[in-house]
């Protein structure tokens, strides 16, 4: 993901989910997907991204066009099904109404009743930071369960495949939710909430809950400036302190007061396999 945000190369078709999370021209991105229905859930990241264009900069039909021609008719129709199962009520009838992206008066009806999406946007997101981030009330399997099942040892992934699923079908409607909070209240909490908590278990294969965190970080600092991941350095993979200085513009008095302070510290508590050292050379480039 790094590379792909910091060079923009372009490499094998495993980066597609890359390319589609992170393009600023994502209709580009998509008129340019190869073989756009594998994986299948390709299209849920392409609705993903679709409404919060609309959230960001308004209606915006010919970009829906281009999604519905590039996967198909099928592919879409199938979309909305899965939206109208989703094992979630919020959002369930925005995200299965075709009109909401066809018909512009559809959109701003539905966009001016900012208090109900405001409401149930702050309840699913409160709810997907207890139940996936913190794991409360998460169905969780042992190493022998899983090797019967499914005759493979893996020894840290203790997500059942019920709580899969349930991601799964959740995952658009967060997303959903999440860009209309990024947009329209940036300053609520939740964001930071998500931004800060880092994953007790797995990650999804494709890294759609680290892409959440991504876009709350990203958001937290375009708001407050480094100084919030200062404050918060403890909490921060210095992988997501890379990305975000990728992502945003920082002015070099900044991004001194960010280096000076990880310098200082003795070790940092978020082990990944970054170092300090990647950290403070980007610093210094970025100032060049």
């Amino acid at each position: 993901m790094l590379h792909v945000v910091e060079t923009g190369h372009r490499g094998t078709k495993g980066y597609r989910y890359s390319y589609l999370q992170e393009s600023d021209d994502i209709k580009t991105e998509i008129q340019r997907l190869e073989d756009p229905n594998n994986p299948a859930s390709l299209i849920d990241l392409a609705f993903c991204r679709l409404y919060d264009h609309y959230f960001e900069h308004g209606f915006d039909v010919a970009l829906f066009n281009t999604l519905q021609v590039k996967f198909g008719h099928v592919a879409v129709k199938s979309y909305f099904a899965r939206r109208r199962s989703s094992s979630s009520e919020i959002f369930k009838a925005e995200l299965n109404n075709i009109n909401l992206l066809n018909d512009e008066v559809c959109w701003n009806e539905f966009i001016a009743d900012k208090e109900r999406i405001l409401k149930n946007s702050l309840d699913l997101l409160n709810s997907y930071h207890d139940w996936w981030l913190l794991g409360i009330g998460k169905e969780k399997s042992d190493p022998d369960e899983r090797i019967e099942e499914t005759g493979i040892m893996d020894p840290i992934d203790n997500t059942t495949l019920a709580e899969w699923n349930r991601f799964d079908a959740l995952y658009p409607a967060i997303s959903f939710a999440l860009s209309f909070i990024i947009y329209h209240h940036s300053d609520a909490e939740i964001i930071q909430k998500i931004a800060l908590t880092n994953l007790e278990d797995v990650p999804d294969m494709w890294g759609k809950d680290l892409w959440l965190q991504r876009r709350a970080m990203t958001a937290c600092v375009q708001r407050n400036g480094l100084k919030f991941i200062i404050e918060n350095l403890g909490q921060i993979r210095y992988e997501l302190i890379y990305y975000v200085l990728l992502k945003t513009d920082a002015n070099p008095a900044e991004l001194e007061n960010l280096k000076e302070v990880i310098l200082a510290e003795d070790e940092h508590p978020m082990q990944g396999m970054m170092e300090s050292e990647h950290i403070i050379e980007l610093m210094e480039k970025l100032v060049a």
